[in-house]
């Protein structure tokens, strides 16, 4: 395993494209977390504006865990579209139903996003999707959202990280991930080894990182 230094780390993130989406499929206790405070650590010494999407409390929760491994972040300074839930977390731009009909849903978050990108240029962090997927009735609801997620990629203004709980999937009718894999030109795994999380490409634009292990111990990741 290659050690995940900041260097390392920023270096992939600078990487990745505008244009592109980047799957990020969490099996570990922490990984959204840490994931999440990184993406918004880079974006904010290379002053990337950040905007989240935050399906159902998933921000709450990383910002929660983040407090348990003695970071604190409130994440005041980044933009929040808010799927469902209750809990303030980050400065709230817009609020969207997760019960609506999801063609209202896509409609309003396109008109949001829209507007977010035509500022500029954005680095934007996809947190719950798998929840989300998780109120689709039928088959044509779920490819509703897999076309629009399609119309996303590209644009660039827009540099996006979509982090999955890949526990939750098992439980949802209509498995997002093999969709999700096609549509994202980078897809990572986040996992534990021998005691230490670890990151490894399964797809990438450069083919030399698929396959490396990148690990990261939480003590070190917590000083960057």
């Amino acid at each position: 395993m290659r050690p995940a230094t900041k260097e390392t780390a920023y270096r992939f993130l600078e990487l990745a494209p505008f244009g592109d989406i980047v799957l990020m499929e969490d099996e570990s206790p922490y990984g959204t977390a840490i994931a999440t405070y990184v993406i918004v650590k880079y974006a904010r010494e290379t002053g990337i504006p950040v905007y989240i999407d935050d399906v159902l409390d998933s921000l709450s929760l990383v910002s929660k865990h983040l407090k348990f491994l003695g970071i604190e972040e409130d994440f005041s300074d980044v933009s929040v579209i808010k799927t469902g839930g209750i809990e303030n977390v980050g400065n709230i731009i817009e609020r969207l139903p997760v019960e609506s009909e999801p063609i209202m849903y896509i409609t309003r978050h396109r008109e949001i996003t829209r507007e977010i990108l035509s500022r500029g240029r954005h680095i934007n962090i996809v947190l719950g999707m798998e929840r989300r997927f998780a109120f689709l009735g039928n088959r044509r609801e779920f490819y509703l959202f897999v076309t629009y997620l399609k119309e996303l990629l590209g644009n660039r203004n827009r540099k996006a990280f979509y982090i999955l709980n890949r526990n939750i999937i098992p439980g949802i009718k209509f498995n997002p991930l093999p969709e999700l894999e096609e549509i994202a030109s980078t897809v990572v795994e986040i996992r534990i080894k021998d005691g230490v999380h670890v990151v490894v490409p399964r797809k990438a634009l450069f083919v030399e990182i698929i396959g490396k292990e990148f690990a990261g111990k939480l003590e070190e990741i917590m000083r960057w």
